[in-house]
């Protein structure tokens, strides 16, 4: 009853208004003003409101936004395309790594180094420029782990950071070359666009005060449970893959990890280029934003 004689009286200022030719927009404003911000007209709710529209895109506009750290595909492929510790990893097509859960806080800087040339009987030094640098980076993110799913990823995660970590040394293929160089992505083409890093550094807590949950990782892929001996034999038109016996089989062979439900990682990471992609550097083409899109920042 209270909201009827509420409206009422609102309609009846707005038509008083309306009457007088100079401010005969005013309640149109005034509704139009409270429907933008989500109130009713009278600031009385339980009448039809207006959707306040979004102020931020959402990432499916301008794809996904998330920051990653990442290896080429191809990269990614030929040294850990083979890792069950990995295969979520794997699941990010565009930037197979990392991808983290929650907003992280990087730190950056960039340094232009000038040399001080003092002068004799000079209140006022010369500053000769020598060069110019994109200083080390610092990546600080929580990583909750919620569900399995959470914990296989915080598993991976911590695994791709040790194996980018590590030189190739001893066996297999391309023995004696560093650790791989590393992608970053981030907030949009202008921010970080393929950045070329390598990391440095990383550090992760396990913490005393939270929990630890069991995950159960596989050690054996849906194709080799089919090769064994329980499942040989089977007509070859079925799909076994995904039947709830090889799932389970799946998972009966996987190894039981504990990992905690919230934890700090923090990544040192610092752009490297070589000398062929810096030689192509060219202020201008920087300036209008060509080459951001082309790992430079």
């Amino acid at each position: 009853m209270i909201t009827n004689f509420l409206n009422k009286g609102v309609n009846f200022a707005k038509k008083a208004v309306g009457k007088i030719g100079a401010t005969s927009g005013v309640a149109d404003a005034v509704g139009s003003r409270l429907a933008a911000s989500g109130l009713p007209l009278g600031g009385i709710f339980g009448r039809q409101e207006s959707a306040l529209p979004s102020q931020v895109a959402s990432p499916s506009a301008t794809q996904d936004w998330a920051v990653t750290l990442s290896l080429p595909r191809s990269t990614f492929t030929q040294l850990m395309g083979d890792s069950n510790i990995l295969a979520p990893a794997a699941l990010e097509k565009e930037y197979p790594g990392v991808r983290f859960p929650t907003t992280p806080s990087i730190f950056m800087s960039h340094s232009a180094n000038y040399d001080t040339r003092s002068m004799v009987h000079n209140n006022y030094p010369y500053y000769a420029y020598q060069s110019s640098q994109v200083d080390s980076m610092t990546i600080n993110a929580s990583f909750p782990v919620l569900n399995h799913k959470d914990g296989l990823r915080w598993l991976s995660t911590l695994h791709f950071l040790r194996t980018v970590t590590k030189m190739y040394y001893g066996q297999g293929t391309n023995v004696g070359n560093p650790p791989p160089i590393c992608r970053l992505n981030g907030y949009g083409d202008y921010v970080f666009r393929d950045v070329p890093v390598i990391i440095t550094n990383f550090t992760l807590d396990f913490r005393q005060d939270v929990d630890y949950v069991a995950i159960n990782v596989p050690t054996q892929t849906a194709d080799e449970v089919l090769e064994s001996e329980t499942f040989r034999g089977g007509p070859p038109s079925v799909n076994y893959r995904q039947s709830p016996a090889v799932q389970r089989q799946v998972e009966k062979t996987g190894a039981i990890n504990y990992v905690p439900t919230d934890s700090m990682v923090t990544i040192n990471a610092i752009p490297i280029y070589s000398r062929n992609k810096a030689s192509k550097f060219d202020l201008k083409s920087f300036a209008n934003g060509d080459l951001a899109k082309k790992g430079f920042i």
